[in-house]
């Protein structure tokens, strides 16, 4: 009877008040970590940022290392994006990792937008409310709305001030169309051989609503009926088709400079959200899959839905008690919050519950919703935290095991110290330097890059001239170097002067 009891009043919304929770414990200065059991019983995992500390930043992450589609589990998402650099040399130790957005369960492809330390990389549906939480690089938290962000909002502006529109960005271009695509989409651009491909350097990463007339770019390459162009990590390429090609070819000529500026516009979410987010300096970002409030206000507008549901005799996914992930804020901390399910030590909460957590035991203002169920991953500092719901097969006769199996997914979110940019002096631009050994060149500055070409042992090639030479990434420092026709990143250790 006194289990029955609690389940009820976990399943009304009511957490009891004075419980000995465990406290927070620092996982490093402005960063913190907690475990909290409640009636239910029910096993909720939070990591907390001070936001008083400049010393940390908010990033997403994607599988593979691609947007294109893949699947990657958290923990091996954070190594793989732990003591990576940032297009300024900033470099991340991460801390705090969780999963995000929904995602095809065959592909991979992730349902919503997103942006990467300032890039940004999908689009979000058009007048579509998921568009999400997202962290700025003035350290500002908001929760988009209904945005629209497509082909009309986002173009290339011309040395001879023509402008073309961007039909397609990190997606797949189709006859007569433009797409633009980021070193985000994978290590080339995969198109086929008709077309022209543009290789532009960009000054800065291509962000949202950069200052007019855009984010600045040099035209290095002019390619035709090519194929897939490489994607270097400060690059971006310019891809059309069709009549569009011809436009691109009349207009960009190597050495001339040219504009990006990729526009959003946000018009709120009527009955929910009081007004449209400002979109300046967004800086990581990934669609969620529930807004829960908005500035104490949480609207429980999916209990509407729950009961139509209900009264076809079926059960809408937000009134079940279930695995949760959320990201919630105030304006002194930001938590990244799993709440375990579908266990007997942890049954989940519904979609009011978790929103009612978030107001009343995190004293939050604004909450939303990312990918719950099997995804629901928090890692913490080398570690992941909560048992996730999907379990171990026994390899003798295929039956569920044990809980505890982070879930390969789409992408996620980091917590991440920021160090500064370090530097090596061993090497210098123009430097005639020999291979060591036969290595794989990079497409960037640390091991995380595509391939950019081969070096073979003994052979010469000059170092290149970049503001990030020298600098450390992945454990060794990187220099930009061109062996022959092909150019990339080696690691120091690869390379030795020729004096």
């Amino acid at each position: 009877m006194k289990r029955k009891m609690i389940l009820l009043q976990v399943a009304c919304g009511l957490l009891l008040p004075g419980l000995a929770y465990a406290q927070w414990t620092d996982v490093t200065p402005g960063i913190s970590y907690r475990q909290m059991d409640l009636p239910g019983p029910v096993k909720v995992f939070l990591a907390r940022a001070d936001r008083s500390k400049d010393t940390w930043t908010i990033d997403s992450m994607t599988s593979m290392g691609t947007i294109k589609g893949g699947r990657e589990t958290v923990p091996d998402m954070a190594k793989r994006y732990d003591d990576t650099v940032t297009s300024n040399g900033r470099r991340y130790e991460v801390k705090v990792a969780i999963n995000g957005d929904y995602f095809n369960g065959g592909t991979g492809y992730a349902f919503g937008g997103q942006i990467m330390a300032g890039w940004f990389v999908k689009r979000y549906d058009e007048a579509n409310a998921g568009s999400g939480f997202f962290w700025t690089s003035d350290r500002r938290c908001a929760i988009g709305g209904y945005v629209n962000d497509g082909a009309k909002m986002q173009r290339v502006i011309f040395a001879d001030k023509s402008e073309m529109g961007i039909d397609k960005l990190n997606n797949t271009r189709k006859k007569d169309e433009l797409a633009l695509y980021t070193p985000q989409y994978d290590s080339n651009t995969g198109t086929s051989g008709d077309g022209v491909e543009v290789l532009v350097q960009v000054s800065e990463p291509v962000s949202l609503m950069p200052k007019p007339p855009g984010v600045r770019g040099k035209v290095v390459k002019i390619r035709q009926n090519a194929g897939a162009t490489p994607l270097p990590f400060d690059c971006v390429v310019l891809s059309a088709t069709g009549k569009a090609a011809d436009e691109l070819l009349e207009h960009a000529h190597v050495g001339q400079d040219l504009y990006i500026h990729l526009g959003i516009k946000d018009i709120g979410i009527e009955n929910i959200k009081p007004k449209p987010a400002d979109w300046h300096n967004a800086y990581g970002s990934i669609g969620d899959t529930q807004n829960l409030m908005f500035d104490g206000y949480i609207s429980k507008h999916w209990e509407a839905k729950a009961a139509k549901y209900a009264a076809a005799g079926k059960k809408h996914g937000s009134v079940v008690q279930d695995p949760r992930t959320a990201i919630a804020y105030n304006k002194d901390f930001v938590y990244f919050i799993v709440i375990d399910g579908r266990t007997e030590e942890s049954i989940g909460m519904t979609f009011t519950q978790t929103a009612e957590f978030c107001k009343n035991e995190l004293k939050a203002d604004n909450a939303v919703m990312q990918d719950g169920g099997g995804s629901s991953t928090l890692w913490v500092d080398g570690k992941v935290k909560n048992v996730p719901s999907d379990r171990r097969k026994d390899d003798k006769n295929a039956k569920e095991g044990k809980p505890g199996v982070p879930r390969a997914v789409a992408n996620g979110y980091l917590i991440a110290l920021v160090h500064p940019p370090k530097f090596s002096q061993v090497l210098k631009a123009g430097q005639t330097v020999k291979a060591k050994g036969d290595f794989e060149l990079k497409l960037g500055p640390g091991t995380q890059y595509g391939p950019a070409g081969k070096a073979t042992a003994g052979q010469a090639g000059q170092i290149l001239k970049h503001a990030l030479d020298g600098v450390y990434a992945k454990g060794t420092n990187w220099w930009p170097i061109k062996f022959g026709e092909v150019e990339g990143w080696a690691p120091e250790e690869s390379l030795t002067a020729v004096k």
